[in-house]
């Protein structure tokens, strides 16, 4: 069944079914998405406006299908392409395999465990989509040189301060088919030695080549906007995001482009690839 077409009446056990709304435009005033979530799905104007900030993309709220139907109905009547899908059918990338070892070879992508043995290759062919943002991480507990406010009445001298301190990091979320299987890497947290005397002392740097190595080996993969923005050298804003969570939700979103479900698609996958530089 295609989405959005009518099947037989739902059983009992169906109707706890729930659905997702992918909306695919851009919503020049965000306040009529809020409005429309408000009046059809009895959203709370707060998280309303937070989903209308995520368009394009895969509305957060999980629906009835009456009420996920009503949602796409009035978008559609802004001229606003949206479908309504199982839950099911969303991509769920919270268990995607995280690769900490990676090599580009000639034949595909070559993925490694800790010790350097090859666990699975991804031949270039089935290569479908690379995703880069830019994430503020965790950078877990580390030592204040901070004097320390303290409370005790017999403080102890020895005792070091610690606060938890955030900074950026690049994640790259990519997907390959047969199988059909996303993977993530931090760039940080990576293995860069498959880059020989290209290899440098910066993550960042040998994390760049190791995503030009990507994009000239995979040339039909789809890069979304912001892998794009990023490779290009564009503003950061372009591919920066709030959490890692939402860059993970833009990538399940851009995999739905992939899949065809919007009508921009095909022009996204003959898109020539980024330049490289």
């Amino acid at each position: 069944m295609t989405p959005n077409t009518p099947g037989p009446a739902p059983s009992d056990e169906s109707e706890t079914e729930h659905f997702r709304v992918v909306v695919f435009g851009h919503v020049d005033d965000p306040t009529e998405l809020k409005q429309i979530l408000t009046e059809c799905a009895g959203v709370h104007p707060d998280d309303a406006m937070t989903a209308a900030s995520l368009v394009p993309g895969i509305l957060p709220m999980r629906f009835s299908r009456d009420v996920a139907q009503a949602v796409t109905d009035q978008v559609g009547r802004r001229g606003i392409r949206a479908i309504w899908l199982p839950e099911a059918e969303i991509p769920r990338l919270d268990h995607a395999e995280m690769i900490h070892y990676a090599r580009c070879q000639p034949h595909g992508l070559e993925l490694l465990d800790i010790h350097g043995r090859l666990k699975r290759l991804v031949r270039w062919p089935d290569s479908s989509l690379l995703s880069v943002g830019c994430v503020p991480l965790e950078d877990g507990r580390r030592f204040s040189a901070e004097p320390q406010v303290v409370v005790h009445a017999a403080p102890n001298p020895h005792r070091a301060g610690t606060e938890t301190g955030r900074r950026d990091g690049l994640i790259l979320w990519t997907a390959c088919e047969r199988p059909e299987k996303v993977y993530r890497l931090i760039h940080n947290q990576m293995n860069y030695e498959y880059l020989g005397p290209r290899k440098s002392a910066s993550a960042t740097r040998n994390f760049g080549l190791f995503m030009e190595d990507l994009v000239r080996q995979a040339p039909q993969a789809f890069l979304t906007p912001a892998t794009r923005a990023l490779l290009q050298h564009g503003l950061r804003r372009h591919f920066e995001f709030q959490s890692a969570d939402e860059l993970r939700n833009y990538t399940a979103f851009h995999i739905l482009v992939l899949r065809g479900l919007s009508p921009a698609a095909d022009a996204v996958r003959k898109r020539a690839p980024a330049p490289v530089p």
